[in-house]
């Protein structure tokens, strides 16, 4: 499940160390090596491989990595993040924001010559209304964002080109929660009708005042509908790419921007290619075969044993194949809302039975890390005392014993009284269908799970699907993996008690006082080494409960054409840049015509 994940937690990790840790890097790595092929000429499509469609291009209502990957090129925030150095940097934004003594008045300064793909001019006037947007509670599908703005009580504007925007407690990350979290819409575009000038910020504080205010329901049901996530007639932004086309379970198709505002000033948003299509192949044998026959230029992440058994570079040449950090943890949610997974101790006992270090040579063939906090092992903030959940059956039966789990009518299957009733262990792995990798993993537990009397099945289901059911808490485990971001630390939308209900991100329902207590305090401390030490508890509370068993970092097998020049690889997210991509004239494929 590679969702985008908007907390941020992952620090610039050191290439060298992380390769040289590796059980099985790749000895094609071309991580940021310099490429022949002299100076970048524009021209030519690029090809990239998507697993599935992504559940929308909203960048407010939509929050799989998958859609953040398309849509990053379309709409822009005002700040940036550099994807040399992971630093915020100004985009939108004349400079970083100026803040106040009391950390709860950000200002920002707009640049003057901000244009949206449609020629029309990006003012103050559209910042207040994404902010709004985003606050709007009625808002079901945002609601994964907003909770980043919880605090954000007011944004005012006193000419078109500042904004101010009031906290009402500080926020210790809001200069990139603020400036980097959410792209800017244009107002003329997803407010036609002036709904959010009918709504003013103290009613998108109160879920009360907003569901009597017919103009915020008329604009979360407009602006929450199926087509505001795809329809190439309103999916209008700023950025270096404009959406030219959505083929439900073939593709998307940006095409570029040449009348982008910024032209060759932000390196983020160089643009290169004529078009970038993103082409949805939901199997990654058949995708590879694709690619072989000339159809698709890149692939971001290939199952390990394709990579190494099913990618003979010397019968075709023209792949080259290569490796890079991506900044991502995998791990298995355990939902404690079913009665069977309810019990800590049912879960410490689970994690004990999987073989990290098997399921690493196995099904990972060295491409990983193993890992056992969401907190990026290389960040100040990581725990390096974390109890260590290792393969061990014999524990993982005492665990299962003391949470009284016992065989009573000797068929083989675990069972217990809960609430007055027999329940059998057995549940179902959920996994998202053309992910080989997971649902490898999910069998291989399976067959473990058995040796010790739980019956475990697995269940691979579409993406949209799995979204759906993940966010319903309509599953009993599934494979996961969540991305990171540069910035410090915040774990509230994934493991605070508030962001179990309403579709928040919080899937496996897991409710703990203390951890609810220290992500609250963690987000109001500004000095930190007491914010470290907070976050060193949190780790020891999550650790404890066992919400997730955490599995690994990953390091992606990929491989792209060799006409294409300038592949470099990067820490943030998605961890690679096909704007800056390029192909010499004497190999381009594609012109604009096609």
């Amino acid at each position: 499940m590679k969702m985008f994940f908007r907390y941020s937690v992952a620090s610039m990790l050191s290439l060298g160390v992380f390769f040289g840790s590796c059980t099985k890097p790749d000895s094609n790595n071309t991580q940021n090596q310099p490429q022949a092929g002299g100076k970048p000429e524009k021209g030519d499509w690029m090809i990239i491989h998507q697993l599935s469609d992504p559940e929308g291009l909203n960048p407010i209502t939509t929050s799989d990595a998958g859609a953040r990957n398309v849509f990053s090129k379309i709409f822009e925030p005002l700040l940036d993040v550099d994807f040399a150095s992971g630093e915020l940097t100004p985009n939108i934004a004349e400079a970083l924001p100026t803040l106040s003594d009391d950390h709860l008045i950000y200002t920002f300064k707009l640049k003057k010559n901000v244009k949206f793909s449609d020629g029309k001019p990006l003012t103050a006037k559209d910042v207040v209304f994404t902010m709004k947007a985003v606050k709007n509670p009625l808002l079901i599908d945002g609601g994964a964002l907003r909770n980043y703005y919880e605090s954000l009580v007011d944004v005012t504007t006193p000419d078109y080109y500042t904004v101010f925007m009031t906290l009402n407690k500080p926020y210790f990350i809001a200069d990139a929660v603020l400036g980097n979290n959410v792209a800017i819409f244009p107002k003329h575009i997803f407010d036609p009708k002036g709904l959010t000038d009918k709504y003013t910020f103290a009613e998108t504080n109160s879920l009360e005042k907003a569901q009597v205010n017919a103009a915020m329901k008329e604009f979360a049901e407009w602006f929450g509908a199926a087509e505001r996530k795809r329809d190439v007639n309103t999916m209008i932004g700023s950025g270096p790419y404009i959406l030219e086309e959505w083929r439900t379970g073939e593709s998307i198709r940006l095409k570029r921007n040449d009348k982008y505002w910024n032209g060759s000033n932000n390196p983020n948003a160089t643009s290169y290619p004529d078009k970038l299509v993103f082409k949805t192949v939901n199997d990654r044998n058949t995708a590879l075969t694709t690619m072989k026959n000339g159809a698709i230029d890149f692939i971001e992440y290939m199952p390990p044993k394709l990579y190494v058994e099913s990618l003979d570079t010397t019968a075709v040449p023209f792949l080259k194949k290569t490796s890079y950090i991506y900044p991502v943890y995998s791990y298995i949610g355990w939902n404690a809302s079913r009665p069977v997974f309810a019990d800590k101790r049912t879960r410490q006992a689970l994690s004990h039975l999987v073989d990290r270090d098997r399921l690493i040579k196995s099904v990972m063939l060295g491409f990983a890390l193993p890992t056992s906090s969401p907190v990026d092992f290389h960040r100040p903030e990581f725990n390096k005392d974390l109890p260590v959940y290792d393969y061990n059956p014999e524990k993982a039966k005492k665990l299962l014993a003391d949470a009284g789990w016992g065989d009573s009518d000797n068929n083989g299957i675990l069972d217990k009284m809960i609430n007055g009733k027999k329940v059998e262990f057995n549940f179902t792995f959920m996994v998202n269908q053309g992910n080989e990798m997971r649902q490898n993993i999910a069998i291989l537990l399976r067959d473990e799970f058995k040796k010790v009397g739980i019956k475990a099945e697995v269940q691979p289901i579409d993406w949209s699907v799995f979204l759906e059911n993940s966010k319903a808490h309509e599953f009993d485990a599934y494979l996961g993996a969540w991305v990171q971001d540069p910035q410090p630390p915040d774990l509230f939308q994934l493991f605070h008690s508030s962001q179990i209900s309403n579709r928040g991100s919080n899937y496996v329902a897991f409710n703990n006082k203390r951890a609810d207590d220290l992500i609250e305090g963690i987000r109001l401390e500004f000095d930190t080494k007491k914010r470290t030490q907070m976050l060193m508890e949190l780790q020891q509370v999550i650790s404890d409960e066992q919400p997730y068993t955490f599995l690994w970092n990953v390091v992606n097998p990929a491989v792209y054409h060799k006409r294409i020049q300038g592949v470099k690889f990067y820490m943030p997210r998605p961890g690679y840049n096909p704007n800056e991509w390029w192909v010499p004239k004497t190999m381009q494929k594609y012109n604009s015509a096609n």
